[in-house]
């Protein structure tokens, strides 16, 4: 009996995005400060950790499960690649992880509120809103998310280019 070589599928692909982000988390997370008497169990660090171990489950089940079931799955290709940019479902999706990245770059510079109702503005339209119902949605969440946060928690926010202008 010949053994069939391995191929990867997406529950590997699955399980394999799970485990690097669960590395990247508990690579971060030893430089949070520490919780009460110096141990880390009630610091900052507690919930993205337990995240962590949670990913780190998933991941692995995820890699055994694309193991187990692979001759029920089409192997992935460079064509399997191709393909996804064809779906508007796929585009969108890497256009939501472009503007997080424009959000995070953007953040310090623009300021908090004008990051925020942009990025707001532009998920809400490719999500296929009307211009009238994304700008209303994002001024009212950015407010409602500032006073909130700003005010009610008094997390300092950046004003980013707004300072100029004394908010």
């Amino acid at each position: 009996m010949t053994k069939k070589p391995f191929r990867l599928n997406q529950e590997h692909v699955i399980g394999l995005v799970c485990l690097a982000v669960s590395a990247i988390i508990l690579s971060i997370t030893p430089t949070f400060p520490k919780g009460k008497a110096n141990i880390g169990l009630t610091g900052p660090a507690f919930f993205p950790d337990l995240l962590a171990f949670v990913f780190i489950l998933c991941g692995v089940y995820q890699l055994w499960y694309g193991t187990k079931n692979a001759p029920s799955y089409s192997p992935i290709t460079l064509d399997t690649f191709r393909n996804l940019f064809k779906k508007k479902e796929t585009r969108t999706a890497y256009l939501i992880i472009l503007f997080m990245v424009g959000f995070i770059l953007l953040f310090d510079a623009l300021g908090f509120l004008l990051t925020t109702f942009l990025f707001l503005l532009l998920f809400l339209l490719r999500l296929g809103a009307s211009r009238w119902q994304s700008l209303f949605y994002a001024l009212f969440f950015t407010t409602i998310i500032y006073f909130l946060f700003g005010w009610l928690f008094t997390i300092s926010l950046p004003s980013g280019i707004l300072a100029y202008v004394g908010l």
